[in-house]
């Protein structure tokens, strides 16, 4: 039987998936590391069992709630210990936010990374980048008013910025956010979050190009995921009527939750299918 080996690549880049994630289902911790589905249980096994990874906290907390549903790896101090001491990137998830919103985010993310592979520019990357201005940080400053209200944001994106590179030598650089129907699409309380107000704020980000001023990025696309079809199709017809001349900057997809029962759409489906645009247009990332 092999023994742990996380100094060994295999091992090493397991951990480094998880920890460039903070959460990871052993599907996409699969597709990412292109290991069968019977290496990786058999590898993330012996990695549990010698205390560098474990099932989600949440998961691990209350099984029998989650009994039914796809569990999530997540790094152990000891993981996160092995990773710093190799020089690798990690993220432990936050006990601030809510745990399904966390995974979903992580899932999406670790789409993209599938679909676009040595392509993807990760925020990291352009954070680290030295033409990337000292201003830069985990949010977007911007000013706008929207239904006679004053806002001042500091707006974080559930994703990125992050960036897809192009055979022809450029770049699309986006952000996502993760929407699982938890707030509003509109509302007449102004002191409530609703996706109204993000596309709002985000059609003042790419007219003031604070994109530009904040992260030294030549361009911005707006990503949504949702939880169903007609959830998507009427965030992207708010974007239809809210963004004006940069409606071709927004798209959606479909993207189900671990607890829906619904089959996630292909590896890599972030970069591999299309995204809806308003009006019913088709928004193909992996495609300059």
């Amino acid at each position: 039987m092999k023994a742990i080996k996380p100094d060994v690549h295999g091992d090493l880049e397991i951990l480094k998936a998880i920890g460039r994630h903070s959460l990871l289902l052993p599907d996409d911790l699969c597709a990412i590391t292109q290991r069968s589905y019977s290496s990786i249980i058999f590898r993330t096994k012996k990695l549990k069992d010698h205390g560098f990874i474990r099932w989600s906290e949440t998961q691990d907390k209350n099984r029998a709630a989650w009994l039914s549903y796809p569990k999530a790896f997540q790094l152990t101090n000891k993981g996160v210990g092995k990773l710093m001491e190799k020089g690798g990137e990690h993220r432990v998830p936050e006990s601030s936010k809510q745990f399904l919103h966390q995974v979903t985010e992580a899932h999406v993310a670790a789409s993209f990374e599938i679909g676009a592979r040595e392509r993807l520019i990760s925020r990291s990357q352009i954070l680290a980048n030295p033409k990337t201005p000292e201003t830069a940080s985990d949010f977007f400053p911007v000013v706008f008013q929207f239904k006679g209200k004053d806002y001042n944001y500091k707006l974080t994106p559930d994703i990125g910025p992050a960036a897809i590179k192009y055979p022809n030598g450029t770049y699309r650089f986006f952000v996502v956010e993760v929407d699982l129907a938890s707030e509003p699409l509109i509302t007449a309380n102004r002191d409530r979050q609703a996706i109204e107000t993000k596309i709002a704020a985000y059609t003042a980000i790419l007219e003031q190009r604070i994109f530009e001023t904040q992260f030294g990025l030549p361009n911005l696309t707006i990503l949504f995921t949702s939880t169903t079809q007609t959830r998507v199709d009427n965030i992207m017809g708010l974007c239809g009527q809210m963004t004006g001349k940069f409606a071709n900057r927004f798209g959606a997809q479909v993207v189900p939750t671990i607890t829906s029962g619904v089959k996630p759409p292909k590896p890599g489906y972030a970069v591999l299918l299309p995204w809806l645009q308003p009006g019913g247009k088709a928004l193909n990332i992996g495609e300059a």
